[in-house]
């Protein structure tokens, strides 16, 4: 099982690790950087099982309702729903690697990518690379292992989306949700994060309904 530190003690372990480093390095050990920890951790999902159960402390909650208010306040103050979708993941759900190249390739698929609103929302799309980015295929060379889990978990995703929304579509989506984008966005990280919590972690999340908007 492996464990993460929870979100009040990210910066004390940060710190002991660069004690730790600094003390390692005359042995002649290596500690890895946080960063690249945290990568390395994404890269152990098994796409063909059903990954590892990571223990987040009991803060399962709290990481879902984090990725609802920080969906909700990226797409208020910067916009952007697919950015700020993925952005409100990587910053509440610990075993979720913040990568900067996947934040940056989200950059230009909000609002469906297109100027009729006639593809996927925004926030579906960034969730989904989230997702994909945790479990999905691998390429090492060539390609390796499975898309199988990540389609069963995007799926999961889509099924919240056509509950409430009736679509995923950008145009429909605008319309049943009143324009309420920064709703939209911070529902897509909390179903998300939900999910994840409930595939990956070691105590599977309680449903929960969203708070109140900030």
């Amino acid at each position: 099982m492996t464990k993460f530190p929870t979100s009040d003690s990210c910066e004390t372990a940060s710190a002991r690790r660069e004690i730790l480093g600094l003390m390692a390095a005359g042995a002649g050990l290596v500690v890895l950087p946080r960063r690249r920890r945290a990568i390395l951790i994404a890269e152990i999902c098994d796409p063909a099982g059903e990954g590892p159960p990571f223990d987040v402390g009991g803060q399962e909650q709290k990481i879902i309702a984090d990725a609802y208010q920080l969906g909700h306040q990226y797409e208020k103050e910067y916009g952007g729903c697919a950015q700020c979708t993925l952005a409100a993941l990587q910053d509440a759900i610990p075993f979720l690697a913040a990568d900067q190249g996947l934040f940056r390739g989200a950059s230009c698929l909000d609002g469906g990518a297109t100027p009729t609103g006639l593809q996927n929302c925004g926030g579906f799309t960034g969730a989904a690379m989230a997702i994909g980015y945790l479990c999905g295929r691998r390429r090492n060379g060539k390609f390796e292992g499975s898309a199988e889990q990540s389609h069963k978990l995007v799926r999961k995703l889509y099924k919240q989306y056509e509950e409430r929304y009736g679509s995923v579509l950008c145009k429909d989506v605008r319309e049943k949700a009143k324009g309420d984008c920064p709703e939209v966005v911070g529902l897509a990280a909390q179903w998300t994060a939900q999910i994840l919590l409930d595939e990956f972690s070691a105590h599977a999340a309680d449903k929960t309904e969203p708070p109140p908007a900030p």
